[in-house]
């Protein structure tokens, strides 16, 4: 990890998926973590599995500021956030024409708002820490659109990417790298299983959540230590259309 010894890893969608493949594999090595996400039950399952005091679940709904706060206030009592995975998602799978108001709303404030309060947050209790790190689940869709009508889904993650930059170049004199990774189709509950042949090849076959996740642990390590501003694209090929 990186930044100031002795602090947090914040996960952010950790009852599922990548951010749940995320936040054990940070506890694995060693990290305090603080898992978040509206899921209750997912949660639990995950502190269950995990089962010892360096687990901490949150239920939180990111698109709250003051929920946020409040985590985020907890966790500075724990030491203060060292890394942050901004892993929480959602989609909406449907034409332009029949996307409803609230569609647009729900997917661009747990995917955008959600992960801007949490890097707010977060970058606050680095810059006193004198660093740390904060990774980005963006999308490969959020720089080449999806091959299925997801266009509040594909502009969510295109704004995540901007928002790495922008944090990225502000932060830096403090010491806060700011990164991001694009994950192509992998199998989480958002995307289902990819299919057998999906519509857009992958050149290397299918991926795994842990794929990713590797991505991301390196991306919040010291190894990373001269890198910010970027997304990582892993996909398995599939943007080499």
């Amino acid at each position: 990890m990186t930044g100031a010894a002795g602090g947090v890893v914040v996960v952010t969608g950790a009852a599922s998926g990548i951010g749940r493949a995320a936040a054990v594999a940070f506890h694995r090595q060693g990290a305090v973590v603080m898992a978040m996400d509206v899921n209750r039950a997912g949660l639990a399952d995950l502190r269950s599995e995990l089962g010892d005091t360096r687990c901490v679940t949150a239920v939180a709904d990111l698109t709250s500021g003051p929920e946020i706060v409040s985590v985020f206030s907890q966790v500075e009592g724990m030491g203060g956030c060292e890394v942050l995975v901004n892993a929480a998602g959602i989609g909406v799978s449907l034409p332009l024409l029949d996307h409803a108001d609230e569609d647009w709303d729900r997917v661009l404030d747990i995917n955008t708002r959600g992960t801007f309060l949490c890097l707010r947050e977060a970058a606050r209790q680095m810059t006193e820490r004198g660093g740390g790190a904060i990774v980005n689940v963006a999308s490969v869709v959020g720089i080449y659109p999806s091959p299925i009508p997801e266009i509040a889904y594909d502009t969510s993650k295109g704004a995540v990417i901007q928002m790495t930059r922008s944090a990225a170049r502000e932060l830096a004199p403090h010491g806060v790298r700011v990164n991001g990774v694009a994950p192509g189709p992998v199998p989480t509950n958002l995307y289902g299983t990819p299919p057998e042949q999906p519509e857009v090849p992958m050149p290397l076959g299918h991926g795994t959540v842990e794929d990713v996740v590797d991505a991301i642990l390196f991306l919040a390590s010291g190894k990373a230590r001269w890198i910010t501003g970027q997304t990582l694209v892993v996909d398995g090929g599939w943007l080499l259309r």
